[in-house]
């Protein structure tokens, strides 16, 4: 199970995902959207038990693509209900029958944030996805300066919390997580976690968010080639309610971890598992082989009595090396398994991996567009 987790993780959750998304919650389209234009920006907000909060922050998104930027701009928000208890649902409903900007979807249980914000980035038809969380820490009129800096020429600019609203044992935390996560990873993210961010539409497209990667969603960005950068933002304290997220989170290291092996083998998980089996049957090898020739040389007569079979290290020896051979075959296994899942995903892995077709066909063309073309000027969007 371990093995296929590392090595079929990635593809298979890509392939799955929307899938998944689809089956944990159902949509509330009150209007009928696909008639209207493509918006050029689509805001997701992940909401659990925020009932007081939503209205508030759905007039302060509206009036900021009215007249936060240098001319009015169309948007869609989308506000994922992740199986609140506390009249969420029932508001959304009624905010999405006076505002057709509004396109709550609703999950039927607590899926969590990544598999919340998942949907949200399915279901996003904006060219310009604005991700905030619905507490009112996050303060949507700095949403075009978050935006001037995506024009900078980069594909997702997070935010960085300035004079954070939490407790001292949540920022210690927050600075070790960080600091973790530059000195494995390399990125030079400050606030990773931070979840105001402005991402191009080919970034979503591309990354999948499952489990609780929510939080590494710019080093998944930064793995899959994209450009990553961090803006200044204030960080307002929470006015209703309580954090939904425990202070201790231990589990974001696994994670770390494994998305860390997923990018470094998750196309040869045989160079991961040989790795592994030469720790265990190199050296086991090394001591079976001296333990056969001392015993051959036994038997003609040259350096005295031995008897391999009198010798306790040959038991452990054994083992050691028998569980050796067996992690080397399970990547063989995976590699195998592997290259028939990649022989039907080929054509799709590498448009995965292209930012922009030159000087090629129309019906080559990058269904993305190219990254530089989303905004004319960092003041002035389409």
């Amino acid at each position: 199970m371990i093995s296929i987790a590392l090595n079929r993780a990635f593809h298979y959750l890509v392939r799955r995902n929307k899938d998944l998304a689809r089956q944990q919650g159902e949509a509330y389209e009150l209007r009928n959207h696909d008639s209207e234009a493509v918006p050029v920006f689509s805001a997701v907000t992940p909401a659990f038990n925020e009932v007081e909060s939503i209205p508030e922050l759905v007039e302060r998104i509206d009036a900021v693509f009215s007249t936060g930027f240098s001319k009015p701009q169309s948007y869609e928000l989308i506000i994922v209900d992740d199986g609140s208890t506390d009249g969420t649902r029932d508001l959304l409903k009624e905010l999405s029958e006076q505002r057709s900007q509004v396109r709550p979807i609703i999950l039927r249980r607590n899926a969590g944030k990544s598999m919340a914000l998942m949907t949200g980035f399915l279901n996003a038809r904006g060219r310009c996805i604005v991700t905030l969380d619905a507490d009112l820490q996050d303060n949507p009129e700095e949403i075009p300066d978050l935006v001037a800096k995506l024009a900078e020429g980069y594909h997702l600019v997070g935010g960085c919390r300035q004079r954070r609203q939490d407790t001292a044992i949540r920022k210690l935390g927050s600075l070790v997580f960080n600091w973790t996560v530059r000195k494995a990873a390399g990125l030079d993210i400050k606030d990773l976690n931070c979840g105001f961010k402005v991402y191009r539409a080919e970034v979503i497209k591309t990354i999948a968010v499952y489990g609780q990667f929510h939080r590494y969603i710019p080093l998944l960005a930064h793995f899959a080639g994209f450009k990553v950068a961090e803006h200044p933002v204030r960080n307002s304290a929470r006015k209703h309610g309580t954090t939904k997220y425990p202070t201790l989170r231990y589990q974001g290291l696994f994670d770390l971890l494994t998305i860390l092996v997923i990018h470094k083998y998750n196309l040869s998980p045989l160079h991961f598992f040989a790795k592994i089996a030469a720790l265990f049957a190199i050296p086991s090898g090394a001591v079976l082989g001296y333990f056969v020739t001392r015993h051959l040389l036994s038997a003609i007569g040259i350096g005295g009595d031995f008897l391999i079979t009198e010798r306790p290290l040959l038991s452990i020896s054994l083992t050691m090396f028998l569980i050796g051979v067996n992690v080397f075959l399970t990547g063989f296994v995976c590699d195998f398994v592997l290259h028939h899942l990649i022989r039907g995903r080929i054509d799709r892995m590498s448009e995965l991996n292209v930012e922009e077709h030159i000087n090629a066909p129309e019906q080559h063309s990058h269904p993305a567009g190219r990254s530089e073309d989303l905004f004319q000027s960092p003041a002035d969007v389409d």
